[in-house]
């Protein structure tokens, strides 16, 4: 398994799996995260996200070294897109006993013959897992109205779907737009990256990706978003896409800053 697909303990029970998805940029390769989290208690585990089909086996290879052949028990698409849930076919196959938990109101539609499997849960709904608890949050930043985040108060991890993501370096108008990085940079933290994040990448990769932040001012999201950190001690926020964030407090400022910038009209 190449180092941009090896998974990475972050904090006692939460496992950062997935993969990369390698694109060119002139004169180098960079590498573009598809995050999913694994979070595992004496009772049970919930997997985040399901990663991009291209990882299917990666992330199944994963999982079967994080679980130690534990059942999944869980698994938890923050909202209904490729990324986040797109190996839900293969994982159910493979996971016979799994439940999908979270806002599931259009999984049957794709996935009738699991109908048995899908368990709603509602933003302020909780799972034991044993020796820690998963909680269903509102998703402050979203990209689509089912999208919910989720919370493990054994890691004190904020898991934030497609918010919080930030590219590396500003492309030229004519490069991919995706939240890059560099080959080698795959599993770190936010806080070991050669540099932290700047207001400009982030507002970027914000003003493209979750393109109603230009007509929307977020102050009140943000508002909430810090309320449900003093709520909530949180040590790590991860994102599907970009680096895990462990300096919460500054890459919480330099969102907001970036999300002003992009409402501002001050983003190309």
């Amino acid at each position: 398994m190449s180092a941009a697909h090896e998974a990475r303990l972050i904090a006692d029970g939460v496992h950062w799996l997935g993969g990369c998805l390698v694109a060119n940029a002139p004169g180098q390769e960079v590498h573009y995260h598809v995050s999913a989290y694994l979070v595992v208690g004496a009772r049970a585990s919930i997997l985040v996200d399901t990663g991009d089909p291209a990882h299917l086996p990666v992330v199944m290879e994963q999982l079967d070294t994080a679980l130690g052949g534990r059942p999944l028990d869980y698994i938890f698409p923050t909202h209904p897109e490729i990324p986040h849930a797109g190996n839900l076919p293969g994982l159910l196959e493979r996971y016979p006993s799994a439940l999908v938990v979270g806002d599931v109101r259009d999984y049957l539609l794709h996935f009738p013959e699991y109908e048995d499997r899908f368990i709603s849960k509602a933003a302020g709904e909780c799972l034991d897992l044993g020796g820690r608890e998963f909680r269903f949050l509102t998703a402050f930043i979203r990209d689509l109205e089912n999208t919910l985040w989720g919370y493990d108060s054994g890691a004190g991890m904020l898991f934030v779907s497609d918010g919080f993501s930030y590219i590396h370096d500003v492309p030229a108008p004519e490069e991919d737009d995706e939240p890059v990085h560099l080959p080698g940079q795959c599993r770190m933290l936010s806080g070991e990256m050669p540099v932290p994040p700047t207001v400009e990448q982030a507002a970027y990769g914000t003003g493209r990706a979750l393109y109603w932040t230009k007509f929307v001012d977020v102050v009140p999201a943000f508002e909430q978003v810090r309320e449900t950190l003093e709520a909530l001690p949180v040590r790590f926020v991860g994102p599907a896409h970009g680096n895990v964030i462990d300096d919460v407090e500054g890459m919480l400022m330099t969102s907001l800053a970036a999300h002003r910038q992009v409402y501002e009209g001050r983003v190309l």
